[in-house]
Parts: structure tokens; sequence; C-alpha cells
């Protein structure tokens, strides 16, 4: 067996124990990285989520969200789950928080609240969330109020970071945050 095989063979009994041990982030990479399957998967992320995993909750939201598996398609439970990961800081979970609350999926419509939850994704750095906000404002969807202004900025806010992307710099210039409109 090569030196490489033992390393990764070790830290797979490693990461297993800390499964076993309760805990919640090796249990929900026992199921991400498919070393456990079907029932045995289920439980682990299960439990990862109910012990904290902020991974495990997102995805047991999108699961539930979706129906994409073998349980069953619960809204209601989607934004439970969503909840708990978008209220520790999880980018994609107040993201898709945020798109509920906006579309009024699991629970009733409220613009405000989805709009909260969308800006701490897109402040975070996600993508999805500043384009998103960007086409709300600027063809009021879903009750959101038109406002050139706030979808200038969101445009803008994610042209600077693609910007900063396709430069792979640490620092913007001065010249990069003017409003290009």
């Amino acid at each position: 067996m090569s030196a490489p095989d033992r390393i990764d063979k070790q830290m797979r009994k490693f990461l297993r124990e800390a499964a076993g041990s309760g805990h919640p982030d090796a249990m929900y990479w026992m199921t991400t990285m498919t070393h456990v399957e079907g029932e045995e998967a289920y439980a682990y992320l299960l439990r990862a989520g109910e012990l904290g995993s902020r991974g495990a909750q997102r995805d047991l939201g999108a699961l539930f969200a979706t129906g994409d598996w073998a349980g069953p398609k619960d809204v209601e439970l989607a934004v439970y789950w969503y909840r708990l990961a978008a209220e520790r800081g999880h980018v994609d979970a107040q993201y898709n928080l945020g798109f509920m609350y906006i579309l009024g999926e699991g629970t009733r419509a409220d613009v405000k609240e989805g709009l909260r939850w969308l800006h701490l994704s897109a402040m975070q750095g996600d993508w999805c969330a500043r384009h998103l906000l960007a086409d709300l404002y600027r063809n009021g969807y879903y009750g959101v109020p038109k406002s050139t202004e706030e979808a200038r900025r969101w445009d803008h806010l994610q042209l600077v970071a693609e910007l900063k992307r396709q430069r792979k710099r640490r620092r913007i210039s001065l010249g990069d945050l003017r409003d290009p409109y």
C-alpha cells in the first residue's frame, strides 16, 4: 500500500471515529464524502443537523425543499432547517431562506424578511443573492418595490466582485468602486 493510500485510510478511520463520538461536522462529512449511504447517511445527516452542523442543516433544507431524495418533500421543514443554518451565518442557507420568504414557500410570503436574508447572503459574497436582488429591485417581482437605485447598487457590487475575481487581487482600487452609470 502506498503512503498516500495509508494516509487516506488512516484519515477515514479518524473521521469515522469522530463521527462515532458525536462530532456533528464529522458526521456531516461522512455523508458528503459518501463514506456512508442510504439510511445510514440520512441518520448521520439528521443527527449532524440536530447537533448543529451548519452544512448538514443547509443540506437538510435543500433535501426537504426539493424532495430530491428518498425522503419526502416538505417545504415547512426546509424553512426550519434553512433557518437554523442561516441564523448561524451559512451564506447559501441565507439565500435559500430569503428566496422562500419572497416566494411564500413553506412560510407566509414576507418580502421584508426575504430581502433581509438575501441582503445578508449578498453582503457575505453570494453571487446568486446579489444577482437576484438586482433583478427583484429592477423589475419589482414578488411585491418587491421597484428601485433603479437599488438594482444599480447590486449590479455594481456584482461587477466589482467579478473584477476582483478576474484580477485575483486582494484589494480593489478606488477606480473599481466608482459607479459605472
